[in-house]
């Protein structure tokens, strides 16, 4: 099956190859293969120097109809890990692939994306790579991009790290969903705000709550003003 894929290798000096494979992308496939048969640094930099990979099966074993293909070349020269892998990410754009497979050298083992997107594919890689040291994690970009990302895994991201509501988030979110403007939306946060604060039963009714359950809680709240 054509499920196309990107095999990549990325140096400590922030250099990236990356090979084209064309049948059997999944990771029950290809992934499980990588780890099976190239899990060790120098038979992924190999790999990821072929250029071209028909596919390879479950013993490892390699077939590429085009044997002069050149594999690609790219120095990922970002500061923030975000940027590092929206480079990564437009790699396996460019190629089709519908998977990424990413071994980096500074963390010594393969990493698996989906491409769901550009902005997706760079949050899968944001945490790794800047686990690596070659780059760091920008909270301000991240904050930037949540309006383009899962919320409900987002959310509980920012509510087991922070331990904390973050409102400017919900905020936004909100004015997305809704189109209502910041003062509906405002006087909205300053109650919602009160009751985190009160605590005890008032703020323990949100403990389970996603994004959408806000924004719900938010046109129920508009609408007792309206009706009062």
């Amino acid at each position: 099956m054509a499920t196309r894929a990107l095999i990549g290798f990325l140096d400590d000096d922030k250099q990236f190859v990356g090979t084209y494979n064309h049948y059997d992308g999944y990771p029950e496939g290809l992934g499980k293969t990588l780890i099976k048969h190239f899990n060790d640094r120098d038979a992924a930099e190999r790999l990821a120097n072929t250029g071209y990979i028909s596919s390879i099966d479950s013993e490892g074993n390699i077939d590429s109809k085009f044997k002069d293909q050149e594999p690609y070349y790219k120095v990922i020269d970002a500061d923030d890990a975000f940027t590092a892998g929206m480079m990564i990410g437009d790699e396996v754009k460019d190629m089709s692939g519908e998977y990424g497979y990413i071994w980096v050298k500074e963390l010594g083992k393969w990493i698996t994306i989906k491409n769901q997107g550009g902005d997706s594919m760079a949050k899968q890689l944001e945490d790794e790579l800047g686990a690596s040291g070659m780059y760091m994690v920008d909270e301000n970009i991240e904050e930037e991009n949540i309006m383009e990302q899962g919320y409900e895994a987002k959310w509980a991201k920012f509510l087991a790290e922070a331990k904390q509501m973050d409102f400017n988030v919900l905020k936004k979110y909100i004015k997305q969903e809704t189109n209502y403007g910041d003062s509906e939306v405002n006087t909205y946060i300053e109650s919602l705000k009160r009751d985190f604060e009160a605590g005890g039963d008032r703020s323990n009714g949100y403990d389970d709550y996603e994004m959408d359950d806000y924004v719900e809680d938010f046109e129920n709240y508009i609408q007792d003003k309206r009706d009062a």
